[in-house]
């Protein structure tokens, strides 16, 4: 059985077609799945005897909501899904006073084995399908009841390791007969993945792209993201330099800061010089802890000093506010309560 989320409104179309179905069955059964159909017997105006067809081979994927956290400082809420094997993700939605956004998940775990963050105690255990990633925005939303403005590809799961699905549900959630959700809204992050930020590089996808530098020291960046043996940063910056002359829209640097490792204003100057010609935002996120892990968060004043190098010399640096913290859904925190044996 296959879920229909998985397939984009021209595959729809495409199986509808297959199937005998009149030719305007395609675009009537995708708008039916995004608009409220929770399985294919819901599907509004189509015949019974093309639900019958359909079902024989298909389904609309469901999750679980296991366990929701609200935070009592900020209003974030946490979401603990389990998928159809018994898997666990988690999502976090974000108020403001503007806007809501929902940092979302890509894989099951995650194989970047970053030293600091919660997700890698994890290890690896699988790529989420497309329809897993359209779920996490579909429920966020139904179960709050609240617009999602701003959706971030930032939660459990290394986004360009599994670029085929982050970009097929991308692309749903932007069709017109769906969620017609503007790409420019959608930030996706990586730790970089060069071929991959090569690709989104030489197209206009349209939406943000958002790399996870952490240092600009090689020996400090090996053993916080191990991933940067295979991509170091001479070849990140290369990458960064190439897709600056390619788009006009800058790049966004995420960089967690931790006290006396990454934190100095020579760590700031190193970072400067390293990505000369590249147009880019720099989104300081001060370490929000992590049981068992050996880092901690810089006070505030050596934030400011960081932040200040770089606005000083016209780069927009900003200082992300911390959110979720008390329900372990800030950056870098999400686990999942995962349990393997159920």
């Amino acid at each position: 059985m296959k879920d229909l989320k998985d397939f984009t409104r021209q595959e729809i179309k495409d199986i509808s077609a297959s199937m005998g179905f009149e030719k305007y069955r395609g675009d009537q059964i995708f708008e039916g799945i995004y608009k409220g159909a929770r399985d294919i017997e819901g599907i509004k105006g189509l015949p019974e005897k093309h639900k019958a067809a359909l079902k024989a081979e298909y389904f609309i994927s469901k999750l679980n909501v296991a366990a929701r956290a609200v935070s009592k400082i900020d209003s974030t809420v946490k979401f603990l899904f389990e998928l159809g094997d018994g898997e666990k993700i988690e999502s976090v939605l974000i108020p403001d006073k503007e806007r809501n956004t929902l940092c979302i998940s890509s894989q099951v775990g995650c194989a970047c084995a970053c030293g600091f963050c919660a997700t890698a105690t994890l290890g690896f255990k699988r790529d989420l399908t497309c329809g897993e990633i359209l779920n996490q925005f579909i429920y966020a939303s139904s179960e709050t009841g609240l617009k999602i403005d701003n959706l971030v590809f930032m939660g459990m799961g290394e986004p360009l390791l599994n670029w085929a699905n982050v970009k097929k549900a991308i692309a749903i959630l932007n069709d017109e007969k769906g969620f017609h959700f503007s790409r420019a809204r959608i930030t996706v992050s990586t730790v970089g993945i060069l071929p991959v930020m090569k690709e989104i590089a030489d197209n206009d996808y349209k939406f943000k792209l958002a790399v996870s530098i952490i240092t600009a020291n090689d020996e400090v960046r090996n053993k916080l993201v191990p991933m940067n043996k295979k991509y170091p940063l001479v070849e990140i910056a290369k990458m960064c330099r190439y897709f600056s002359k390619q788009h006009e829209e800058p790049l966004m640097f995420e960089y967690p800061l931790f006290s006396g490792v990454n934190d100095s204003v020579e760590d700031a100057e190193a970072l400067y010089q390293l990505m000369k010609g590249v147009k880019y935002k720099l989104n300081i996120i001060p370490y929000n802890a992590v049981k068992d892990k050996p880092f901690f968060k810089p006070d505030r004043e050596t934030a400011l000093v960081f932040q200040e190098f770089f606005t000083t010399r016209n780069i927009m640096a900003f200082i992300r506010k911390e959110k979720g913290a008390d329900i372990a859904g800030a950056c870098g925190q999400l686990a999942a309560v995962y349990n393997p044996k159920g």
